[in-house]
């Protein structure tokens, strides 16, 4: 339940947003394709879990135990993946507390929004943030918007109208999500700025203590709730240790061996493992007219991300070019 890293960025050749190799030890395409597919089932896991544990928790008092306890994995972690020792710079301590930030208000509007919708709408709304991203590094840019960036966006808008639309307006929780998947798409474009002159485990292990730090600090006034959170230990264990520490560490690894675009198809199935989860654990069902809506979004999702590594290639073949 967390935004991954896209091909659609501005800068990079090549692998536009895939992060360099982590290991001194090659990952075989294969099994970082096994790897990699093992976040987006994490993730989409959490949205049902998520929904159970609001039924005892706080929004606030969940966050700062999953982001808390993604912080101690992500730590953890970096004992097996070390950074280079020059990784370590001050720079980190504001770089991650930006990127803390977006996304506390990411998870923020994402988990209060699924108090108040399903966690297959959340699922399939979040996923949203890969067309947003591109509107959001346009603006950063100063310059207009693509065409098929814009078409992007107003088909998912019209795929959320099929998926959320109750009467003459639109679900209250879904439309948090949304605010959601544009702080995470907000989130992504800071990353592209800071990963280029910081390491991206060292900038990944910072922003993960950045969110910690500011969600425990507005779980404050609810407490710790400590009696309700022992009895979700395995949840929290599924949306903190995993999706929070550890899914983001398989993420790298396995997009250290791919192309941006396998990445990209692979990740983007967190919202199909959450509708599968959210079915399973919740007895969630869409509607034929729901499908249709999803279906519309992932059409734009799609579009997106095809659209941004036919660019990328591009820009590739024309710097070998010269």
């Amino acid at each position: 339940m967390r935004p991954h890293d896209t091909a659609w960025a501005p800068r990079r050749s090549g692998a536009a947003r895939t992060l360099p190799r982590v290991s001194r030890r090659p990952v075989h395409s294969r099994t970082a394709g096994v790897l990699l597919l093992l976040s987006p089932v994490v993730w989409g896991a959490t949205f049902p879990a998520t929904k159970v544990a609001l039924e005892d928790l706080s929004p606030w008092t969940f966050m700062g135990w999953s982001r808390g306890l993604g912080a101690v994995a992500a730590v953890a972690l970096l004992l097996v993946w070390r950074p280079p020792r020059e990784a370590w710079t001050w720079a980190l301590v504001p770089a991650g507390l930006l990127l803390g930030a977006l996304l506390t208000v990411g998870y923020a509007l994402q988990t209060v929004g699924i108090e108040e919708t399903t966690a297959t709408n959340a699922g399939f709304i979040t996923t949203l943030y890969v067309v947003f991203a591109p509107l959001g590094a346009a603006l950063i840019a100063r310059r207009a918007p693509g065409r098929v960036a814009v078409a992007c966006v107003a088909l998912s808008l019209s795929g959320l109208a099929l998926l959320s639309a109750r009467g003459t307006g639109m679900q209250e929780g879904d439309l948090l999500v949304l605010g959601g998947a544009i702080g995470f798409a907000g989130h992504i474009v800071a990353v592209d700025l800071l990963v280029a002159r910081l390491d991206p485990l060292a900038l990944g292990a910072a922003q993960v203590v950045g969110a910690a730090l500011i969600q425990a600090a507005l779980a404050v006034p609810d407490g710790a709730q400590p009696e309700a959170a022992a009895e979700l230990w395995h949840i929290l264990l599924l949306c903190g240790a995993l999706g929070s520490g550890v899914g983001f560490f398989i993420q790298v690894v396995g997009q250290s061996a791919m192309s941006p675009a396998r990445a990209s198809v692979l990740l983007a199935s967190e919202a199909l493992f959450a509708a599968l989860a959210a079915a399973v654990w919740l007895d969630e069902r869409l509607s034929a007219r729901e499908w249709a809506g999803v279906a519309t979004m992932m059409a734009a999702i799609v579009l997106s991300e095809a659209h941004a590594w036919r660019s990328a290639r591009v820009r590739v073949d024309a710097a070998t070019a010269a």
